[in-house]
């Protein structure tokens, strides 16, 4: 078996769904290795494209970066610190009675929940 032709290309993801697909198509002669000259093939497109990115890099095509956004929560406290705040806010009986299943979930809330509905 002879192998005349070695072609490789290679995919690479450039960032910010941009690609550049890079290949080479090398012809070989009778007695010449085919692996070695896939090896070079691959190597030389592995240096074009570490080229290629620097130069990319220099004029700011493709990599920008995006700093990492950190949004700030409203508030620091838990949902039973939340809840418990609601039932003190309560004016009626009725008010309070929207709370009732919340309360039962948690003891502390349950705790201020039964204390508010005695005070009103």
């Amino acid at each position: 078996m002879h192998i005349q032709t070695v072609i490789y290309q290679r995919t690479f993801n450039l960032g910010n769904y941009s690609y550049e697909k890079i290949g080479v198509e090398f012809a070989i002669n009778q007695g010449e290795s085919a692996t070695k000259a896939l090896d070079v093939a691959r190597d030389l497109v592995e240096e074009y494209h570490k080229q290629n990115v620097e130069r990319l890099k220099s004029l700011g095509d493709f990599y920008q970066e995006v700093p990492d956004e950190i949004i700030p929560t409203q508030s620091k406290k838990t949902l039973a610190e939340k809840t418990i705040e609601f039932i003190n806010a309560c004016k009626t009986k009725e008010e309070l009675k929207a709370w009732e299943l919340m309360a039962k979930n948690n003891p502390e809330v349950l705790e201020c929940y039964n204390t508010k509905l005695k005070s009103l």
